[in-house]
């Protein structure tokens, strides 16, 4: 099987969507020998931030000479993108053999009439495979959805951490904070330590204390007080965070926005809790992981003339995380705002947020079956926005952005990361002129 054959039996074979439970990954994983009982590993889940918070700590860990193996889900541009060692992306013809491995293991299960693993399920055993043969010292793992009944929800993991939680994905995880909480709070397992990053909602927080006292686990609230932003340009921010009697002062974090700052401070306290646990991790690595650490589509700089950024604000939380930092960092800006987003998402917030921060917004819409679009959206954003165009491409989307650029302008590309994954892609083929 090549890498072509592999992606394919991926993307056709598989069944993508939402199928809770474990017995299918527990059934594939025991076929393959049970590789997630050999990983050590930091579990993260959350609605916002669980990416930013997993590349941080992989970062750190790296410089404290640890060999680390990231797992993240969805991918912008290839899905080799999902599997990192030392961040160091799997290598295409490896992806294809381990696929080859995994597809014939889901045959099994098939001729004995068993259920088949869904295409999360499949790529996460993969993960575990991979990382197990690759006899990483840690692992570093994103749910992919929910907690609960999340494909990597296998893993017996050192530390929990739970970042911030709103409302997305509620047809799936349920229709309030608590019901969402507790399915987040499902990777919490017994008598381990729990990290939470600062909660928006009291009742999510209450939930998530709740369970980590069934668990026997021990719970450490990062506090946003404890968190002090010294500086902030579009290069980096400098941050100082005190916690556990100690302070970690002048923090270099190239992630912009303020929450960032907060998912710095959990990565930063998951880490002291590993010291406790026996790993080294000194201030030098923290201060040199952070200030190396990349997670592209957030908040990021892409173009200097005319100043572009992108970013994959999809819900609620993130589009007002995202809203915040553009008042900050640009309120000086008249904004071209290219925007894109799912259906199913809660487009009509995001407009509304967003909408009127813009002299003007361009509509389009992400490769998707289940986009909204573009004459949908610029439908409503007319209530926003005065000046609003529907271009269904998104290469012309951008193309029209930078013809309608003017002087003290910044294009602001949002609304999805299927949208952030084309525009990279988008911009590796070189598809808009002198980007």
């Amino acid at each position: 099987m090549d890498y072509k054959e592999a992606l394919e039996y991926v993307d056709v074979n598989l069944k993508g969507g939402c199928n809770p439970g474990l017995s299918r990954i527990k059934r594939l994983l025991e076929l393959l020998g049970n590789p997630q009982k050999q990983i050590k590993a930091i579990h993260i889940a959350g609605t916002n931030g669980k990416g930013s918070v997993t590349a941080i700590i992989s970062s750190i860990l790296k410089e404290g000479g640890y060999k680390v193996g990231t797992y993240i889900s969805p991918h912008l541009h290839s899905i080799t993108e999902r599997y990192l060692v030392n961040g160091v992306r799997i290598e295409e013809d490896v992806f294809a053999a381990y696929v080859s491995i995994i597809k014939d293991n889901i045959q099994r299960m098939v001729n004995s009439d068993e259920e088949m693993p869904s295409q999360f399920e499949a790529l996460t055993a993969l993960a575990f495979l991979y990382f197990k043969d690759a006899n990483i010292d840690i692992g570093v793992i994103e749910v992919g959805l929910g907690g609960r009944y999340d494909a990597t929800n296998v893993l017996d993991s050192l530390i929990s951490i739970i970042t911030s939680i709103s409302y997305d994905h509620m047809s799936i995880l349920g229709d309030t904070i608590e019901k969402i909480a507790y399915e987040k709070a499902g990777i919490i397992k017994k008598q381990q330590t729990t990290i939470l990053y600062p909660q928006r909602y009291a009742a999510a927080e209450e939930v998530i204390e709740a369970i980590c006292m069934e668990q026997n686990s021990m719970l450490v609230k990062v506090n946003d007080k404890d968190v002090v932003q010294k500086n902030f340009g579009l290069e980096a921010q400098i941050m100082d965070y005190c916690t556990n009697g100690k302070c970690y002062a002048d923090i270099q974090l190239p992630l912009l926005g303020d929450h960032q700052l907060l998912n710095a401070a959990v990565a930063i306290r998951t880490t002291v809790e590993l010291g406790e646990l026996g790993y080294h991790i000194s201030e030098s690595h923290i201060k040199k992981g952070i200030k190396n650490v990349k997670w592209p589509g957030r908040l990021s700089v892409i173009n200097s003339d005319p100043l572009i950024v992108i970013d994959g604000a999809h819900n609620e939380d993130g589009v007002n995380a995202l809203a915040g930092a553009l008042k900050k960092y640009f309120h000086d800006k008249n904004i071209i705002l290219v925007m894109g987003m799912l259906r199913d998402k809660n487009h009509k917030v995001s407009i509304g947020t967003l909408g009127p921060m813009a002299r003007k917004l361009i509509a389009t819409e992400p490769a998707s079956d289940r986009a909204l679009s573009a004459a949908e959206l610029a439908e409503e954003a007319k209530e926003f926005c005065r000046e609003v165009y529907t271009v269904p491409s998104i290469a012309q989307a951008i193309e029209t952005a930078k013809d309608i650029v003017e002087d003290n302008s910044i294009i602001v590309i949002c609304g999805s990361l299927y949208l952030v994954g084309e525009v990279f892609e988008i911009i590796q083929n070189n598809e808009v002129k002198a980007l």
